[in-house]
């Protein structure tokens, strides 16, 4: 190698090997209410051509006047008091240093990335799988597995595989796609191995498209292949029997007006799956008033192909598995797998859930003017089950004016909210007994607009792993939060009071017989970039338990093991 190479070659690892240093400056080279884009090393000893007495940051007392280092993403408020001045008052300069990656969408938070829960045991807990018992051996056919007889009957985490495909149950639920012509048969889980047993459907499919002109009802045990639009019309219903595989070519959609009924059982259930596991079929859509879906133990697999225009649905802008207009859709253990869309997006519509699975998909969808009841569901990995950040709106689930009842339901693993109550409609959202994990941005975010009315009651839940556990944005001065013994536990920050929207904030929240602890940054705060100020004055607490003391809150209790 010649000289000049090596020369090259040295200069090359010298500056990758080199980490950028922060930038130095004084108190006088910052603004008070700016943000910055890069860490900063910054000289305290003097400030508006006066000595420095003391500098608090964040409440703590600066030891060293020569540097203060904002190395960290996050909020600070500097307080600076002067030497000579006689000041009771501090100086203030309030600034956020915005992560290089994330940006405003994570103002004044340090950026949080959900930590991966260790793998247990499977031990000798009851497996329940749910999939096709016969299927087209062309098509790639979704396996769901359930720790326990149902969806929320356990907490355990473990380590699956089927043939070379790993994935991981998580909370005890998990699913993956059993590709075509596998001839693999054998799910392992942990210890244990378990035989899968799908029969080939070797006759040619029924052929389903067009539109309907009577009543229709499709046999259990089926083949069906749908490779053109099919319309279901106001007044005809389309029945689907149970044990029947649904096959539907990529783009092509469901037109229902009328009543749609997947008829499947817990020991035959229904599948529905595009035709090609390389794309994605279109979705279902119901626009005239009264038209209805109603599905019991059906799968449903690989829907939202279309993108923008009359698919740019909502905040997602993908096209939804379910869109209805004025409707109603019934969903009773139905699981709902691998979506390039958005998975609801009901407008007007009466919609009750009850033992579901929603997992991977761009969100689990936007609910829009409706009435919402939901029990026992999990809403898991948006858009996917890695820990990569994105800014993409995935959200597990997003209401915007609705009226909802949420129990017994989880929502995790979402690359921004768990549950998004927001934009600035009203409505009553009651939620008892849920539990929020491992999402990016906020377990439950909160918010409304102008002087709606909005109620959210929170009983008995759970938030831990979440970058905020639960927040209250921009708000409506008519919005009351009440939260019932509650645990915000092993958050980034346990109880937000703001968020990162200069909007309005004017909503009201109180927190009784509940505990914050062990949150990374803050078990309780409150500030919201509309003043850039604490706002004690909207947020009550009553037998609030904290893992330190909070000046700006002293009724609340510090936590003793």
């Amino acid at each position: 190698m010649s000289y000049w190479r090596l020369i090259i070659l040295a200069l090359f690892v010298f500056l990758f090997s080199c980490e950028t240093e922060p930038s130095s400056s004084t108190l006088d080279d910052l603004t008070d209410k700016d943000d910055y884009t890069s860490a900063m090393l910054v000289n305290c000893e003097s400030y508006m051509g006066k000595k420095v007495d003391r500098v608090l940051v964040n409440g703590s007392q600066l030891q060293d006047l020569d540097i203060l280092e904002l190395k960290s993403a996050g909020y600070y408020r500097i307080e600076v008091y002067l030497k000579g001045s006689g000041q009771n008052t501090p100086e203030v300069i309030r600034l956020v240093i915005l992560d290089p990656e994330r940006g405003n969408t994570e103002w004044g938070l340090p950026p949080w990335t959900p930590h991966e829960s260790e793998s247990g045991e499977i031990g000798d807990q009851t497996v329940k799988l749910v999939y096709a018992t016969a299927a087209p051996p062309e098509v790639s056919v979704p396996l769901i597995v359930l720790i326990g007889e149902e969806l929320t009957f356990s907490d355990s985490n473990l380590d699956a595989e089927f043939g070379s495909i790993q994935f991981r149950i998580k909370r005890g639920v998990g699913s993956v796609q059993i590709p075509e012509n596998n001839g693999e048969t054998t799910l392992k889980i942990d210890s244990r191995s378990f035989f899968v047993d799908i029969l080939d459907m070797d006759n040619p499919p029924l052929q389903l498209s067009g539109e309907l002109q009577a009543n229709t009802h499709i046999p259990a045990g089926s083949y069906i292949h749908i490779p053109a639009q099919l319309s279901i019309p106001e007044g005809i219903t389309l029945s689907i029997g149970s044990g029947s595989f649904i096959t539907i070519d990529p783009e092509v959609n469901i037109i229902n007006n009328g009543l749609l009924f997947f008829a499947g059982t817990a020991g035959a259930p229904v599948t529905v799956t595009c035709s090609d596991e390389m794309f994605y079929w279109g979705g279902l859509i119901g626009s005239s008033a009264g038209n209805r879906v109603e599905a019991s133990y059906t799968i449903f697999s690989r829907s939202g192909y279309h993108t923008g225009g009359e698919y740019s649905y909502g905040h997602a802008g993908r096209q939804a598995l379910f869109y209805s207009e004025n409707g109603e859709l019934v969903l009773d253990h139905c699981y709902m797998t691998d979506h390039i869309g958005q998975v609801f997006y009901p407008v007007s519509c009466s919609l009750e859930l009850n033992d579901c699975l929603v997992q991977r998909a761009k969100t689990g969808g936007q609910m829009n003017q409706s009435e919402l009841v939901m029990d026992r569901c999990v809403f898991t990995d948006f858009p996917d089950d890695s820990y990569d950040y994105r800014d993409e709106d995935n959200d597990g689930l997003y209401l915007d004016e609705c009226n909802a009842t949420i129990s017994n339901s989880v929502f995790m693993y979402a690359k921004d909210d768990g549950l998004d109550s927001g934009a600035s409609g009203g409505g009553e959202v009651l939620i008892n007994n849920c539990r929020f994990e491992a999402n990016f941005h906020e377990g439950a975010a909160l918010s409304s607009g102008h002087f709606v009315v909005k109620l959210h009651q929170i009983s008995n839940s759970l938030f831990t792993n979440n970058g905020q556990g639960l927040e209250l944005g921009y708000s409506s001065p008519n919005h009351q939060v009440e939260v019932e013994s509650c645990r915000f536990i092993g958050n980034g920050i346990g109880i937000r009071y703001g968020d990162c929207y200069d909007f309005p904030h004017h909503g009201f929240i109180h927190v009784a017989n509940s505990e914050s602890l062990d949150n990374h940054v803050y078990d309780v705060w409150n500030m919201n970039r509309e003043h850039w100020n604490a706002d004690i004055l909207q947020m009550s607490f009553d037998n609030v338990r904290v893992s330190i003391p909070n000046p700006l809150y002293p009724e609340l209790l510090i936590y003793e093991n």
